[in-house]
């Protein structure tokens, strides 16, 4: 699965798809990606969704 980095998700990233998302409840080691065109159709995710990744 490809995916974009957006940033580190305590800091306030414009994205529809997070737009309304309270980012002070994740804590530093979180971060956002988007779901890239190259996903492949099916599946749980698709193209757009937003995911949350906490690398701790």
């Amino acid at each position: 699965m490809r995916v974009t980095y957006l940033g580190p998700a305590v800091v306030g990233v414009e994205h529809t798809a997070v737009a309304e998302m309270d980012s002070r409840k994740f804590p530093p080691s979180c971060f956002l990606v988007e779901i890239s065109e190259d996903a492949r159709p099916g599946g749980p995710w698709m193209e757009g969704d937003v995911l949350v990744v906490d690398e701790a």
